[in-house]
């Protein structure tokens, strides 16, 4: 039986179009999906929307719209960007679905017979652009950091959440648990917000002042903040406490759960105690990466700089753009896009990078070996250690920590060695000296490196990755159903071959 890897974005709250910085985190979690199906996992890959909450109410009103067509509209737009995308996701959860809310309440019911929830009167400051309450401490010139903002003064009556608690239990998992938030500097923001000390927090809203949300079990008059109801997702897709928990019962815990840093306190600290308070195992990761800024800005409506992520591809081709995004951006950290950038990765990296050496290999074939790929008389076993004794563990061990650029920035040594052998060895000069045998020996090894390119490109660049296996004459789905450790061996796949006619991957941008 294979083993199962469940993996989840954060579902973006669909009160507004996407944007790129949507557009990476879904890939981040693609690739990582990917990368576990090459392994030989049986991934289960999440991603929805978060729909309700006082923002979503706010927004529909100003476009002149019933919130729950506004609401569909908007999911819509990052279904299309999961499609557009070529993101690999199992199932798209809404939070307005009947699975969602039902399920969302069961969990209601069960952090309340812990005792966990409690009903009090409250005032305090809540920013609507966070969802969330804040203290004086969190604000900046009395208004909110990230929003800019002033919060508003609510007060009401709501029930509460003990998160108080689960200070030590949280303390405990932190302690015992170093890589439960990764990256480390991450982990430690968290651990430092521990040390603090944890306040219970305000889980409902009265439904005269907010009437969309997931009603609170038997209180027609308040509904569920929304933190509370979206955090669920990740688990009422997979229908707990429901009729059907098929998938619940086979992929939780997550393996991951991919999310932005301005949201970690919510997945780091409250989802781990609400789970435990209704007796739910725990995500084994909380993948936390940093933003997108663009031309060395944070994007901004007032600035312009804005990207729309299906626009950039309609302008661009989208391997291409995924390929950039996964080799400019660490995961871990901040990073930029600007069109220069992309640009220069282009047509260094991609067009005359693994374009150039993958139409430099085939037309030899085509021109030496009457397309087909040879056979060899000689091992050359210089390139085969360099790639299994360097490249490959470089890759994996860069894939499994999430730094994506890194495994990137491997595989393209690599093809920079196949083309540094190829400018050395000159096979064309060897051809026209009637070296025929070294000729078929050096143009299968490379036949057979640049089918590992192929496979280590493949959770990034997926479709280029298929062209290349095509281009050597071999079966797309055959080889991909083979695990990682397989297609990583150094062995005769391609020998005997008919190749497909050479086709440029990337011609050139100006």
């Amino acid at each position: 039986m294979k083993s199962k890897f469940y993996i989840t974005t954060a579902i973006p709250y669909a009160n507004a179009d996407p944007h790129i910085g949507h557009a990476l985190e879904f890939l981040y979690t693609d690739v990582m999906a990917r990368y576990q199906r090459l392994l030989g996992k049986d991934v289960y890959f999440l991603t929805g929307t978060d729909e309700h909450g006082q923002k979503m109410l706010h927004t529909a009103k100003e476009a002149g719209q019933p919130v729950e067509e506004f609401a569909s509209e908007k999911s819509a737009k990052y279904q299309l960007l999961a499609d557009q995308w070529n993101i690999s996701n199992n199932d798209f959860i809404r939070t307005t679905e009947e699975r969602h809310v039902k399920s969302a309440q069961e969990f209601w019911k069960k952090s309340l017979a812990s005792g966990d929830i409690y009903k009090k009167n409250y005032s305090g400051l809540y920013c609507v652009g966070c969802e969330a309450f804040k203290t004086e401490k969190d604000l900046a010139d009395g208004k909110c950091p990230d929003h800019h903002i002033a919060p508003e003064t609510v007060s009401e009556e709501n029930y509460f959440f003990k998160l108080s608690k689960y200070q030590e239990p949280l303390e405990f998992l932190f302690a015992n648990n170093p890589d439960f938030v990764y990256p480390e500097h991450r982990y430690k923001e968290m651990k430092n917000i521990l040390k603090s000390g944890l306040e219970d927090v305000s889980i409902s809203r009265n439904k005269e002042k907010l009437p969309w949300g997931v009603p609170v079990p038997e209180d027609d008059a308040q509904v569920m903040y929304v933190w509370f109801d979206a955090l669920t997702n990740y688990i009422t897709a997979l229908g707990w406490e429901s009729a059907d928990d098929k998938l619940f019962q086979k992929y939780w815990p997550a393996d991951a759960h991919v999310i932005g840093k301005e949201i970690n306190r919510f997945h780091s600290l409250l989802w781990p105690a609400m789970l435990m308070s209704a007796s739910v195992d725990l995500p084994k990761q909380i993948a936390v990466h940093g933003w997108i800024t663009v031309n060395g800005q944070k994007m901004s409506k007032s600035i312009g700089n804005v990207i729309d992520p299906l626009e950039l591809v309609e302008k661009y081709p989208l391997e291409a753009v995924r390929y950039f995004l996964m080799r400019e951006i660490q995961f871990d950290n901040d990073g930029d896009y600007s069109q220069g950038k992309f640009l220069e990765r282009y047509n260094a990296d991609l067009a005359n990078g693994i374009g150039n050496l993958t139409n430099r290999i085939l037309v030899m074939i085509e021109k030496y070996c009457d397309s087909v790929i040879p056979a060899t008389t000689t091992v050359d076993q210089s390139i085969i250690d360099f790639l299994t004794k360097e490249i490959i563990p470089n890759y994996n061990q860069a894939m499994n920590f999430w730094r994506f650029d890194r495994a990137l920035e491997s595989v393209w040594k690599f093809i920079g060695h196949c083309d540094q052998i190829i400018s050395d060895k000159q096979p064309w000069a060897m051809a026209k000296a009637g070296k025929t045998d070294e000729v078929n020996d050096l143009l299968h090894h490379l036949c057979e490196a640049l089918r590992h390119v192929a496979v280590m490109i493949w959770p990034i660049m997926p479709e280029t990755s298929e062209k290349i296996f095509i281009q050597l004459g071999l079966e797309v789905s055959v080889e991909l159903a083979k695990p990682l450790s397989q297609l990583q061996d150094w062995v005769e796949l391609t020998v005997g071959n008919k190749i497909r006619k050479p086709e440029q991957l990337f011609p050139r941008l100006s």
